[in-house]
């Protein structure tokens, strides 16, 4: 049966999206201090960006569960499971403070990822027309922004607040119990949205059953069914490759930036009017945060939209201008430079991320489409996972953290290589399996 939807505007399109924004509050309220927190704990700087992205390598860990799970079971009951087990492991972060029991929250935490962002994806991807699906994920990649804008200054206020009052250890935990809160608000939306079973036409598609020559002769040993289908979609490993390189550069942004204005003495914008100096790193991150999130407000619907009207063909141009903003944050030594460089990134990242999460879900069936965005998380878990840990250590050997933000451009770079490579096997399946 073929679901009938002319509106972005719809009420799974909606609470998914503040589904997602709720988690952007949460986590990238205490994401950028991550590393420093292991670091407060006793880890190196190898090892805290080791931990800065172990969640992602588990989370890919965990992939041949999540995603048979995204495709099998109602995704409504999943997401409110998910949101519960990430307000949990913010809670043993700010109760069980040493690395041991930083390595095992950053586990659940992992476990937690492994399910959210394909989860949701696959939700808005299953309540958007198909003529406006780039242009709707736009719209859904803003909640996310609206999260990222007002989440860095929120945990560099709360982390400050905390600190002043209860100690450093004090501002970590405040920081946590914040991120713990918003998880279990984002419940709501979660429970307001509608049943989501698995529909039973055209399921085979998905590799839920049996081959149908077992099931026409009664054996349903379960061997003969492809069981890799539930786990990737191989239609979609170039576009996931793609995701992996941009995703790759981008996580250097929440994961160094903090660290990277402390090694400058980059103050935040009272500083910066007032001549004062500071090294905590806050104020000069919380404004590069929100500058460039707002630049994706602005950016993602935009382009979008013209990623519906014209296609593919602005790929390599938005691609490029990303890699330019690592290269003018590299050179920052002052705040104007700073935030130039975050509007010049979120212009390219804003117009190439909802273009690729569009062209995973063109290239499937409605049925897969949970697979093919569980193959693009694979892609944004390894680049999660490598950005930071080749980030931290560009960081040790490369004389700081100018050259993490310079080395991160080389991934972009590789980024619109992969995007050619994958070009002519998108345009050979877009628009087959639309339905609406």
């Amino acid at each position: 049966m073929t679901v009938s939807i002319k509106s972005v505007w719809n009420k799974d399109f909606i609470c998914a999206a503040l589904a997602n924004m709720m988690l952007c509050l949460g986590h990238f309220a205490s994401h950028p201090y991550i590393a420093s927190y292991a670091k407060y704990l006793g880890a190196g700087l190898t090892l805290a960006g080791f931990l800065t992205g172990m969640f992602y390598g588990v989370a890919l860990a965990m992939r041949p569960v999540s995603g048979p799970m995204i495709t099998r079971l109602d995704k409504r009951k999943l997401m409110l499971g998910v949101f519960g087990l990430g307000a949990a492991a913010n809670l043993g972060y700010a109760l069980f403070p040493s690395v041991p029991m930083f390595i095992l929250f950053r586990f659940l935490n992992g476990a937690q990822y492994s399910f959210v962002g394909s989860l949701i994806l696959t939700r808005i991807g299953d309540s958007l027309p198909s003529d406006k699906m780039a242009s709707g994920m736009g719209i859904y990649g803003v909640s996310g922004s609206i999260g990222m804008a007002i989440a860095p200054a929120v945990g560099g206020w709360l982390r400050d607040y905390g600190v002043s009052k209860y100690g450093e250890l004090g501002g970590y935990r405040l920081l946590f119990l914040y991120s713990m809160t918003i998880m279990l608000l984002a419940l709501i939306p979660c429970a307001i949205s509608s049943p989501d079973a698995p529909r039973r036409v055209g399921i085979d598609k998905a590799g839920l059953q049996p081959g149908r020559a077992a099931r026409d002769s009664g054996h349903h040993s379960g061997n003969s069914r492809k069981w890799y289908k539930d786990i990737c979609a191989v239609e979609a490993l170039p576009v996931a490759v793609v995701m992996l390189f941009l995703i790759m550069a981008y996580s250097v942004f929440s994961a160094y930036i903090v660290e990277f204005v402390k090694e400058r003495g980059i103050g935040g914008l009272d500083a910066y009017v007032t001549g004062a100096l500071t090294d905590d790193g806050s104020g000069a991150a919380g404004a590069f945060f929100a500058v460039q999130a707002a630049a994706l407000i602005i950016f993602r619907p935009l382009m979008g939209g013209l990623s519906d009207k014209y296609g593919t063909r602005i790929a390599l141009p938005s691609i490029a201008l990303f890699a330019a903003g690592f290269f003018i944050v590299g050179t920052a030594r002052a705040l104007p430079m700073l935030l130039i460089g975050a509007v010049v990134s979120a212009a390219g990242y804003g117009a190439a991320q909802p273009m690729v999460q569009a062209m995973s879900m063109r290239i499937v069936p409605r049925e897969r489409r949970g697979v093919s965005s569980n193959t693009l998380y694979i892609g944004m878990d390894l680049g999660f996972f490598l950005g930071p840990l080749f980030g931290g250590m560009t960081a040790k050997y490369g004389g700081g953290y100018g050259a993490t933000f310079y080395f991160a451009a080389v991934p972009a770079i590789l980024g619109a290589a992969a995007f050619i490579a994958a070009l002519p096997g998108y345009k050979k399946l877009a628009g087959k399996f639309d339905e609406f």
